[in-house]
């Protein structure tokens, strides 16, 4: 058997090629470059890895404007993206991290005008309430001033011929003043704009007169105030000094030269108490004794104050029961069925207080039997409160009675 061997020829080999290190070939040129003319735009080559096929100029271009995208020799893994892709995501980060803190920013400056126009509102707030207050201030004072002027008219009211304690007038105003007439306490209240004006007239007659009281009629105002009876001589005693000649000391008393009056700096008047308030420059006469204890002041026995009770206006010591409180009452040293009827007459037949027909004739004083008591009023005091949406003004005085025209005696701007 013959065997045939045929050999295959093996395809021509291409002429070997000794690879340059470091030299890669650029990829091949188009054939023909148009030259750019007029209008036509440059294209932009890509930012891309030399190894990728980009121009490595551009990419060192590209490495310089960004330059956390310089230097990316090779893909991250995983990641389809190209060199040229990574670097312009970079870029588009650092974009947004740019817009986010512009943002906090915007915010910021926000709050902070957000802040002064809340606080300028405040202020603007608080300025026109400030306005509104003095306004209403400024008003209740003329109210209150007005109010001195009507009962000043009520004053000098005359009743008309041929009438009597029971006549009745259709104005509540000339009622009231017809009560004057009569030595009764009037009390009046009137509406005006937006305001409202409240008169209280009463008279000095209803309380003790100071320069006349006995010191019996004065511990019957310590026992009902509550000051301790431990206190009475004491307090007696000092307000004698005062009010006496000379430097001779009472037992209980204090002279000029006391260690309280030199600790102060003054001496002892020598003579009569001109005011209520000028007690409280006597030894051991202290605010409590004269307004009473304080509210929320703790104290084992609160006093209730005699201040109320006393008056340095007049020249004897008779009271008119027509004001007179029933403290006042209790302190004349007489019965009680005597002050209970005082008490029930006053409120006039319909036995209703503040109605037209209160107070107590002449003839109904003379006939209790008591020459303490008398209708005559010849100082007056009278209370003026303006009141303009819960603003209130108080003016307090005393006025004499005249013939022809009332005279001011003494004058209070706010609250006793």
């Amino acid at each position: 058997m013959k065997f045939e061997t045929k050999h295959r020829k093996n395809p021509p080999r291409p002429a070997a090629t000794l690879p340059v290190e470091g030299i890669r070939e650029n990829p091949p040129r188009p054939a023909s470059t148009p030259p750019m003319g007029m209008g036509e735009e440059k294209p932009t080559p890509a930012c891309g890895h030399p190894s990728d096929g980009g121009d490595t100029k551009i990419y060192q271009l590209c490495s310089k404007e960004i330059p956390s995208c310089g230097g990316v020799p090779e893909r991250r893994g995983g990641s389809n993206s190209t060199p040229a892709e990574e670097c312009r995501n970079v870029g588009e980060g650092q974009n947004i991290s740019k817009r986010g803190a512009a943002l906090i920013v915007v915010m910021w400056v926000l709050v902070i005008v957000a802040m002064i126009v809340s606080t300028f509102a405040f202020e603007m707030q608080l300025e026109a309430r400030i306005i509104s207050a003095q306004r209403k201030r400024f008003k209740a004072d003329q109210l209150a001033l007005a109010g001195i002027e009507m009962a000043k008219a009520m004053l000098a009211f005359k009743p008309e011929a041929g009438a009597d304690k029971d006549t009745v007038y259709e104005d509540p105003y000339l009622n009231e003043a017809a009560k004057i007439v009569d030595g009764v306490p009037a009390n009046y209240s009137e509406d005006s704009g937006d305001g409202t004006v409240t008169l209280r007239v009463n008279y000095e007659k209803g309380r003790r007169y100071i320069r006349t009281m006995t010191h019996d009629d004065w511990k019957m105002l310590f026992e009902q105030a509550g000051v301790p009876n431990t206190r009475w001589d004491s307090l007696l005693d000092c307000l004698d000094d005062w009010q006496d000649e000379g430097d001779l000391h009472l037992l209980n008393g204090a002279e000029s030269d006391d260690p309280f009056y030199r600790k102060r700096g003054y001496e002892c008047k020598n003579a009569p108490v001109d005011t209520v308030d000028e007690l409280l420059l006597i030894k051991g006469w202290t605010p409590e004794i004269l307004y009473g204890t304080q509210p929320g002041e703790e104290t084992d026995r609160p006093i209730a104050g005699i201040a109320r009770q006393l008056t340095t206006w007049g020249d004897d010591n008779k009271v008119n029961p027509n004001s007179a409180s029933r403290e006042v009452l209790n302190s004349l040293n007489i019965s009680d069925g005597v002050i209970d009827a005082i008490l029930e007459m006053r409120l006039g037949p319909d036995g209703k207080e503040g109605t037209a027909d209160d107070g107590m004739s002449e003839a109904d004083i003379a006939s209790l039997g008591q020459e303490i008591f008398t209708a005559a009023h010849e100082y007056v005091s009278v209370t003026s409160v303006g009141t303009v949406g819960g603003v209130e003004s108080q003016i307090s005085c005393i006025f004499k009675l005249g013939d022809k025209e009332v005279v001011p005696l003494f004058w209070s701007e706010g609250k006793q």
